[in-house]
C-alpha cells in the first residue's frame, strides 16, 4: 500500500502586510528608538540654544504687538516642552526606549504572521502616545499627540484589517 504525506507549505505573507511591518520598523525602530537616543545624547548641549532661540523669538512677537494667538502660543508651548524634557530628560527616554522595544517585538511577530503581535503592538501603541501627555502635561502634550495619533492609528486598523492573515 502507498504511504500518503502531507506537505504543508509556510503561509504565505501577504505584500501589504510585509510594506505595513517595514513601514512601522521605520517608524518604530528609526523615530521611535533611535530618536530619544540621539535626544538623549545630545539634549544637554543643544537646551541652552534652543532656549535663546525662543526667548528671542518670543521678544521679537512681542516687539511686534503678536503677543497673543496661536503662533505666540505654540512658541511658549515649546519653552514649557523643552523645561519639561530637562526636568524628565531620563525616564521619558527610558520609557520611549521600552515602549519602542516592545512595539518592535510586536511588529516582528507580524511579520512572522502571529496575532499576538497585533494586540502587542496596537496596547503598545496606544499607550506609548500617551508618554508626553505624562511627562509634559495634559495640554501641551495632547497637542504633541496630533500627527502622529493619526498615524498609530491607521496602521493599527491597517494591520487590523490583514488579521486574517495571521494565526
Amino acid at each position: 500500500m502507498e504511504d500518503i504525506t502531507q506537505v504543508v507549505l509556510p503561509k504565505k505573507r501577504p505584500t501589504f502586510i510585509t510594506v505595513l511591518c517595514i513601514l512601522s520598523l521605520i517608524g518604530s525602530g528609526g523615530f521611535g528608538l533611535l530618536q530619544p537616543l540621539y535626544q538623549f545624547v545630545t539634549f544637554e548641549k543643544s537646551y541652552p540654544e534652543k532656549i535663546d532661540q525662543i526667548e528671542k523669538g518670543l521678544e521679537q512677537m512681542e516687539d511686534a504687538g503678536m503677543d497673543s494667538g496661536f503662533l505666540y502660543d505654540m512658541t511658549v508651548n515649546s519653552m514649557v516642552v523643552l523645561e519639561k524634557t530637562k526636568e524628565n530628560l531620563v525616564p521619558m527616554t527610558a520609557a520611549n526606549i521600552i515602549f519602542a522595544l516592545f512595539s518592535l517585538l510586536g511588529i516582528f511577530l507580524m511579520f512572522r504572521l502571529k496575532k499576538n503581535g497585533f494586540y502587542l503592538y496596537s496596547v503598545v501603541n496606544l499607550f506609548w502616545m500617551l508618554v508626553p501627555v505624562y511627562f509634559i502635561g495634559m495640554e501641551v502634550g495632547m497637542m504633541m499627540l496630533g500627527f502622529g495619533a493619526l498615524i498609530t492609528i491607521l496602521f493599527i486598523i491597517l494591520y487590523a484589517v490583514n488579521l486574517k492573515h495571521m494565526e
